[in-house]
Parts: C-alpha cells; sequence; structure tokens
C-alpha cells in the first residue's frame, strides 16, 4: 500500500491538501495602518481591549465577531509620545473599524487620538508607507 494512501490516519502531505483553500473562496482582509497620539507610552494589550470595548459598545457580539479584528502589530515611538500599528479586518468592515477607533478618546487614564493612515489589501502595502 501507498503512503497516504488507504485508511490509515493521513499523513502530513494530505494534510496541507485538504487545508489548502482557493484564493476565490478565502476571505478578503483589509489592513488599517493607524497612529495613536497620547500622553504617555501605552501598552498593547490596553489598547487592544480598549478598541474591543469600542467595538462592542457600538455594534454588539455579533457585529463584533463579523468583524473578525487583529492587531498584527503596535510599536511605541520613542522621539514622540505615539505608536503605530496594523489592524486587519474583513473588507466589507472597514468603516466600522474606523469609527470604532474614532471613538476611542483614553486608555488607562492616559487621553489618547487614533488616526487611520492608510488602507490596504496586504500587510506589505500597509507597511510601506510607516518606514
Amino acid at each position: 500500500m501507498e503512503k497516504g494512501t488507504g485508511g490509515g490516519a493521513p499523513t502530513k502531505s494530505t494534510m496541507n491538501v485538504l487545508l489548502y483553500m482557493p484564493p476565490s473562496l478565502r476571505e478578503r482582509r483589509r489592513y488599517l495602518l493607524f497612529e495613536v497620539m497620547c500622553e504617555r507610552e501605552l501598552d498593547k494589550r490596553d489598547l487592544l481591549k480598549e478598541i474591543w470595548d469600542s467595538i462592542y459598545s457600538l455594534y454588539g457580539d455579533v457585529g463584533g465577531g463579523e468583524i473578525k479584528l487583529r492587531l498584527i502589530e503596535y510599536h511605541n515611538r520613542e522621539e514622540r509620545k505615539s505608536g503605530v500599528g496594523i489592524l486587519r479586518c474583513t473588507h466589507d468592515k472597514v468603516e466600522e473599524v474606523r469609527a470604532s477607533l474614532a471613538c476611542i478618546h483614553s486608555v488607562n487614564g492616559a487621553r489618547v487620538g487614533i488616526r487611520v493612515i492608510k488602507i490596504s489589501g496586504t500587510i506589505k502595502g500597509a507597511t510601506r508607507l510607516r518606514r
């Protein structure tokens, strides 16, 4: 009997075939490059918690789940009291994410302002402007 065929456990090569999804069936994503202007340096977890709180207060559990938000990266800038990050969401919920970012005014007692710099279809396109 050949490897990977028959009734045995799936091998690594057959697992890769099962996990592949053609591009036409994948969800389209958008990447938002944003800047946070704040009074002091922010922790990445505190910022993400505040973003999720804003999304849930505006759109509820169902709307928050449909957004499929993920913080790809966030870095504090040393020269100024600001930070830059990249958020990922579904392509049809970009305006909802932008609205929820605009509703954030403070994180852990520090006043903040969040500005979306660029929206891109790839991470590479979003990071191109950041440098």
